[in-house]
């Protein structure tokens, strides 16, 4: 595999990734979420995600490449560990601690993937990816915030 070809796959999985939390799995967690303050910053996120998604399409074009999605077999996992282990937290605030921490934990993966893209792609595909990097630590940092919140209130 040459560094053109990991770029692919990598940004193959993130846009993966950013389908999967804009079509479902975002919404679902903020249908889960009985904290307010949580619950908007979940759905602002998704909103911003969906624009995430279009900006890897978007980096794929610019590579010559139809865009192309590879599952992510670690995001998929993650995603059932979550959903199998939140079924056992009766507390509801302390299941939207739970919920806020696999959702950074999400982020993290994001952010990673996405610092290692900047690094990987040439510049005319890396520059769109550089503004969903922002947003990703921005909601990184909420996130952080609202465990902080959630975690002093209960």
């Amino acid at each position: 595999m040459n560094r053109r070809d990991l770029s692919i796959q990598l940004l193959g999985q993130l846009l993966y990734v950013e389908r999967r939390l804009a079509d479902e799995v975002l919404q679902e967690l903020a249908a889960a979420v009985r904290d307010d303050e949580l619950k908007e910053l979940l759905e602002t996120h998704r909103a911003e995600t969906k624009e995430h998604a279009s900006r890897a399409e978007t980096a794929f074009r610019r590579l010559s490449i139809a865009p192309t999605s590879n599952r992510s077999r670690v995001f998929e996992s993650a995603v059932s560990e979550h959903d199998e282990a939140a079924k056992g937290i009766d507390d509801a605030s302390l299941a939207d601690i739970f919920h806020a921490q696999s959702a950074l934990h999400t982020e993290l993966w994001e952010i990673a993937s996405y610092r290692t893209l900047l690094h990987l792609l040439p510049d005319e595909a890396a520059e769109m990816l550089r503004p969903s990097l922002d947003d990703e630590e921005k909601a990184a940092k909420l996130l952080n915030k609202a465990i902080a919140r959630l975690v002093d209130a209960g």
